[in-house]
């Protein structure tokens, strides 16, 4: 392990939870070192303290750490702070004192962690400004006030409240500024995935050493009556910091700041170089301005040129991206005339075969192809103008004059003021998806026209289908000499339709015909004669019924006629119409007499609950037996008292 992983683990900064309680032991050495360091090393002769260190191990301590472990640094700085006081101050001025200081890391730590990225690291210009703002004024001013309020009410000597606050205040300051960078710097672990590992420049950082340390002698130990004779003014440390800076960060200017006020402090307090000529207030002051100037100026530097670093990664990694990507990029400039090119990447020198050079400087509209849609053309010159963000696909012309589809989105980019200062364009080949897709649109219209032949072709078997099967429902429904229903068809109709008057209680009843002598017609003119009879009428009775009757033929030359919702009157009506209808029929058969026939009918009512379809045809042709009976040529109705008459033989 080397040493700065060390020393990370000690203080916490580690991952190792076993150490982590080793980090408020360290700070609290460091606080009492610091303490006595403080007084022994940078008071002058009248009791003013150049600078403070305590405070700077204790805020270290804050910032390198989770708020979980915040009071255990804060708990080892009191035991620290009573240690290097109780030669000086009485116990209760050091609990105080303490407390103070521990106010003072806190406000700071508080601030910090509120308003800033955690981890805290000074790597950027706002970080540094942040730590100066809380830190070195607002912390260190504020624990000024209390520090002094707390020494002017408890000592014995008469001393100014601002005086003492300011001294304080400055002292607290310098020796935040001068340490903690140095702590955060050192023991703090990478955590930006865009910085890069400081360079191994061991011979530069010797060099640059031995300058700090030989310059720094000269400036600051010479005797006063020997500046005169050797000039050597403080602003010669202001390169060196600069060197620092520029070439080893945060670690190297920080380090060096805190060389350099190890030595101006040492030398000042030892009544050398160049801020011994007034009083020691006065010169006090002086050096410590000189060195938070030196310090945060070299601080803020490191953390410029840290970020111009990190931008500059992040510049060759995103530019060699955009170089490497096949899409087409590229940047114009609206501030100009025409809004020129200014940048294409590689892709768009593949997708287009234009080298840079032919496209720099021109507007990208020298690529569209003459025939490409208008209104898309429009809508892109609006959102230009509007400085809109817009994606379209536009037909565009290759240098060889071949055509290429180019889905493209144009991006506005903005400056700080939130003005336009570039338009970045990102185009994309779409020529082969073009195609795939139009290859795609014609199998599914070829698809479709199969679909509907396949669909025609179905429906014209569907028909023909149906009309089969409707033909053999007919065929096996109808009688088929007459086209009436034939027996069985009627049967389940009219047992269908007897379950409905039952169930509604409507009326229902049945016509019984038969065509008179018809054996006779059949025997004197011949069954043609008597088929032609058949057809005649049911021809005849046909048109007389309703819709919704049934007619059928039984056999022979026997029919049955039956009349949903119709009583017997109604029922006797239609048959005296049937019989009369046909008696007025005649037909000749060759050169023989005209032929006339009539028929017999019998009629029954089918009352609800009280019959099945059977029986009601068993009493209308009892009552066509009773016509028959009576002379033929007639109608009977049946009556519930009719005995039923015997069946009359057909003569010869």
């Amino acid at each position: 392990m080397t040493i700065v992983p060390a020393l990370q683990a000690f203080f916490g900064t580690a991952s190792q939870d076993h150490r982590r309680w080793w980090g408020p032991v360290a700070v609290g050495i460091a606080y009492y070192l610091g303490a006595v360091l403080g007084v022994k090393a940078s008071v002058m002769s009248e009791g003013i303290a150049i600078f403070w260190p305590p405070n700077a191990f204790l805020l270290a301590g804050f910032l390198l750490n989770p708020l979980r472990m915040w009071p255990a640094y804060a708990l080892a700085a009191v035991p620290a702070e009573i240690a290097a006081d109780l030669p000086t101050f009485q116990l209760h001025q050091a609990l105080l004192f303490v407390a103070v200081n521990i106010l003072e890391a806190l406000i700071a730590a508080g601030l910090i962690k509120l308003t800033c990225r955690w981890p805290f690291r000074l790597d950027t210009l706002r970080q540094v400004a942040m730590f100066g703002l809380f830190a070195l004024i607002v912390a260190s001013g504020v624990a000024g006030l209390f520090g002094a309020a707390v020494y002017v009410t408890t000592s014995a000597d008469t001393v100014s409240f601002w005086s003492e606050w300011r001294i304080w205040w400055f002292g607290d300051s310098l020796g935040l500024l001068t340490i903690t960078p140095v702590l955060l710097g050192w023991l703090q672990v990478q955590s930006n995935l865009w910085d890069t590992p400081p360079a191994d420049r061991p011979f530069e950082a010797a060099l640059l050493l031995a300058a700090t340390l030989l310059v720094g002698l000269w400036v600051f130990s010479l005797p006063d009556y020997l500046t005169t004779r050797y000039p050597a003014s403080p602003i010669l440390m202001l390169p060196l910091t600069i060197w620092a800076a520029a070439r080893f960060g945060l670690r190297g200017a920080a380090s060096l700041n805190l060389l350099i006020a190890m030595i101006a402090i040492a030398g000042t307090v030892a009544g050398r170089g160049h801020f011994v000529s007034m009083n020691q207030a006065d010169n006090v002051l002086r050096l410590q301005e000189y060195l938070a100037a030196l310090a945060f100026s070299s601080l803020a530097l490191a953390a410029l040129l840290q970020e111009l670093q990190q931008q500059n990664v992040r510049l060759r990694a995103l530019s060699r991206a955009v170089e490497t990507v096949y899409a087409g990029i590229v940047i114009t400039d609206p501030t100009s005339q025409d809004n020129p090119i200014i940048y294409v990447n590689k892709g768009f020198e593949a997708i287009t075969g234009y080298r840079r050079r032919d496209a720099i400087g021109r507007n990208p509209r020298f690529l569209q192809d003459p025939g490409a849609d208008a209104h898309k053309i429009q809508a892109l010159r609006s959102a230009i103008e509007q400085r809109q963000r817009i994606r379209c696909t536009l037909r565009n012309r290759r240098k060889n004059g071949s055509l290429f589809y180019n889905r493209m989105t144009i991006d506005p980019v903005l400056d700080e003021a939130g003005r336009v200062s570039h338009f970045i364009g990102v185009l994309h080949d779409i020529t082969d998806i073009v195609a795939g897709e139009q290859a795609l649109r014609n199998a599914h219209r070829e698809l479709e026209l199969i679909n509907l032949d396949l669909e025609n072709r179905i429906e014209q078997r569907t028909r023909e289908l149906k009309s089969a099967n409707e033909q053999l429902a007919m065929l096996a429904a109808t009688d088929p000499l007459t086209g009436a229903y034939n027996r069985r068809h009627f049967m389940t109709q009219a047992n269908a339709e007897l379950k409905q008057a039952n169930r509604h209680g409507r009326a229902l009843s049945l016509i019984a015909l038969d065509i008179d002598h018809f054996k006779q017609i059949n025997d004197h003119h011949g069954h043609g004669v008597g088929d032609r009879i058949l057809i005649m009428l049911t021809e005849t009775v046909m048109p007389i019924l309703r819709p919704r009757d049934l007619f059928a033929r039984f056999g022979g030359e026997e029919f049955c006629v039956l009349l949903p919702e119709t009583g017997v009157k109604e029922a006797g009506a239609i048959a005296e119409r049937l019989r009369a209808a046909i008696a007025e029929l005649s037909f000749s058969s060759g050169n023989a007499a005209p032929i006339q026939f009539t028929i017999s009918a019998g009629v029954a009512e089918c009352q609800p609950h009280a019959f099945d379809i059977d029986t009601v045809l068993e009493l209308a042709d009892r009552a066509m037996y009773v016509a028959k009976q009576a002379g033929r040529n007639t109608v009977r109705i049946h009556s519930p008292l009719q005995a039923p008459p015997r069946p009359e033989p057909e003569p010869a």
